[in-house]
């Protein structure tokens, strides 16, 4: 059985190397992230040059997403790369450029500490320390610990129930996703998405140099949520980013904005992502928890399209384990899952002759036994609407750019084609589907399109 729900895998010190990252994609990635929050761009640069030299030689659809900083804030860094926070000790969190140490640390938006209030609580580590703020001095919020632990560089902060008129896009995010598109990924993840107005002057910026770009929106915090319809309205797709999402909204609530996240992304025929701590305890065990299987479980049963992996990819003892184990758990997952009930269950309103056809497709492939859905995209559209409609069958996408063939290793229950051959699509059809084993002699499949040069929105039924 084909595994349809699709994985991202964060790179890092455990798998930056080209042997490692062939050995992710033979494992079952489809995906790498590329956090700008960690490292150099110099290291961003070879890690984007890593993938694209090993999806070339593996000839295999890979998506590179690369992931901004945002609106968020962060320690610098420390003399040793960590300390350890003491209950009842004070702590300084300072705005001028200072080495991190047992007693402060440089945070990453001045404007916190300017405006923080005495008495706020922060919280450090995705929540795992907490901080009460005691005094103020300039540059300077004095904190006494209230939970410790241990705190390593850039490591995420949250500032309970206090907002800050952040600029969306910094400078050095500018940097980055200006040098990381000229060289060539297929998505953004957008970090702390609020509003569209966020995502507005993100794709004035990002599309001067990419227009094909895609874009995923992080849902993190409460405004995100009360904002859903608008960002999901206006993005590629959304992920679920548990980890701050968890700090900065009720923990007891991520498991019903998950759900209503990934709804909201089938309601636009959006990508849904689910991030954070799926197989977290895998950074330094052999076996993940019973509680990691079943949320893994859950995000299939919640009809999340993919997941991600964060540091159990990016400074795992062994990532390739991590995947497969991951691999082992969605294809469970998927084969008790009801499609048809699903499908039966969504609204069924369509709006234009494509989305006819798409749900007609869908519909007769329940019923008459075919093995595939076939469908043509320029831009990956079409593929993204069939994933979110519950098909059981594969959906093979041909694709006639490597932009778009790339791009699509992200959807859900797609396998991507790559095709630019001029011959009848159907005859096309039938040797693609062969080749790839999807279908055999005599199997039946649907065949659709869109408008193209030669054809314009088709249904047809083609036995091999």
């Amino acid at each position: 059985m084909l595994r349809k729900t699709k994985i991202i895998a964060t790179l890092g010190p455990s798998s930056d190397s080209e042997k490692m990252i062939e050995k992710l994609i033979k494992a079952g990635v489809n995906v790498f992230r590329i956090n700008f929050s960690h490292g150099t761009f110099e290291n961003i640069e070879m890690y984007i040059k890593r993938v694209q030299k090993v999806r070339e030689k593996l000839n295999m659809p890979i998506s590179i997403m690369v992931d901004t900083r945002g609106p968020e804030v962060r320690v610098c860094s420390f003399k040793d790369k960590k300390i350890m926070l003491k209950r009842g000790q004070q702590f300084s969190f300072v705005s001028n450029n200072v080495i991190g140490d047992n007693t402060k640390v440089q945070i990453t938006q001045k404007i916190c500490v300017d405006n923080a209030k005495i008495g706020g609580i922060v919280l450090a580590n995705d929540g795992k320390l907490k901080l009460k703020i005691i005094n103020k001095k300039p540059n300077e919020l004095v904190c006494k610990v209230c939970a410790g632990g241990e705190l390593r560089d850039n490591k995420s902060l949250s500032f309970v129930n206090q907002h800050f008129d952040f600029e969306y896009l910094n400078k050095k995010d500018k940097q980055d996703l200006k040098q990381a598109l000229v060289l060539g990924v297929e998505y953004i993840s957008a970090s702390f998405v609020n509003t569209k107005k966020d995502l507005e002057e993100l794709k004035n910026y990002v599309y001067q140099f990419d227009k094909n770009i895609k874009i995923i929106a992080k849902i993190e915090n409460r405004t995100g949520i009360n904002n859903l319809d608008e960002i999901v309205a206006n993005c590629d797709g959304v992920m679920v980013a548990r980890g701050d999402l968890g700090v900065e909204a009720s923990f007891e609530k991520l498991p019903i904005y998950q759900r209503k996240i990934i709804s909201f992304a089938k309601k636009y025929s959006k990508t849904s992502i689910v991030a954070t701590e799926m197989l977290e305890s895998m950074i330094t065990s052999i076996r993940p928890t019973r509680a990691e299987i079943s949320d893994v479980a859950k995000a299939v049963f919640d009809g999340a399209g993919v997941v991600m992996l964060s540091g159990e990819s990016a400074m795992g003892h062994d990532p390739v384990s991590c995947v497969k184990t991951m691999v082992k758990i969605l294809k469970e997952a998927e084969s008790e899952f009801d499609y048809y009930t699903k499908f039966n269950n969504m609204p069924k309103n369509p709006k234009t002759s494509n989305d006819l056809i798409i749900q007609s497709a869908v519909n007769a492939s329940f019923f008459l036994g075919v093995k595939a859905i076939v469908t043509y995209t320029s831009k990956g559209t079409n593929a993204l609407k069939f994933s979110t409609k519950y098909a059981k069958v594969p959906i093979v996408a041909i694709a006639d750019t490597k932009k778009t063939f790339n791009a699509l290793s992200m959807i859900s229950n797609c396998v991507p084609v790559l095709s630019k051959k001029e011959d009848d699509i159907f005859s096309q059809t039938k040797s693609i589907c062969l080749k790839n084993k999807i279908a055999q002699k005599n199997d039946l499949i649907i065949v659709t399109t869109g408008t193209t040069d030669k054809i314009s929105n088709v249904l047809k039924f083609v036995k091999i």
